[in-house]
């Protein structure tokens, strides 16, 4: 099967919905009618879209009145890559470009990945990875986290600012594919990853 695009909706860092991308236009804004409803007030009635053909992904702000932003910079128009955050009023969006795994719970050792905690907070948990989608960081704040498409994850920064490497490289926007005995540091704590 064709990988297919993907966005996961979160809102104050927790996943809200994610969601296929379906081909042609996607519809985003306040309005009941779209298909992707987004109830804050800083969204307009009308306020994107985004509009997919094959492997490939567009948005457009339909002259929203707070604007659409991509990796905090705002934008009228923009092709979408792996890791782009689009920030509509309250909500982000991360747009990926794999089969979206459904947000369903997983037999126990779905997987067989995890964290180890080396330093740090925590030191010597082990972090099962479970979820579609695991957040780094203290309580309420996501430093980073790792989104889950099929047995591969993706490490991603988060929108607090807090310095989250890769290998002793800092994450890049559209994040790092993670293999076994990667080192990934959140702050002052430090994880290795381990999938079997």
């Amino acid at each position: 099967m064709d990988n297919m695009p993907s966005i996961i909706v979160t809102l104050n860092k927790a996943v809200v919905r994610q969601l296929q991308l379906p081909q042609g236009d996607l519809s985003i804004g306040r309005r009941a009618s779209h298909a992707l409803v987004l109830e804050d007030a800083a969204v307009s009635a009308d306020h994107a879209s985004i509009f997919t053909v094959g492997q490939d992904s567009f948005l457009k702000d339909l002259d929203s009145t707070n604007g659409t932003y991509i990796n905090k910079r705002r934008t009228r128009k923009h092709h979408l890559k792996p890791g782009d955050e689009i920030t509509i009023g309250k909500y982000t969006l991360v747009y990926q470009d794999q089969d979206m795994v459904p947000a369903t719970p997983q037999p126990a050792g779905f997987g067989d990945a995890a964290l180890f905690v080396l330093t740090g907070f925590n030191d010597g948990k082990r972090i099962e990875l479970t979820s579609t989608v695991t957040h780094l960081g203290m309580a309420g704040q996501s430093a980073a986290f790792l989104s889950r498409t099929g047995d591969r994850y993706t490490l991603m920064a988060g929108s607090d600012g807090t310095h989250v490497s890769h290998n002793g490289k800092p994450v890049t926007p559209g994040g790092h594919l993670l293999t076994s005995g990667d080192i990934i540091e959140v702050g002052e704590t430090r994880l290795q990853f381990y999938q079997r």
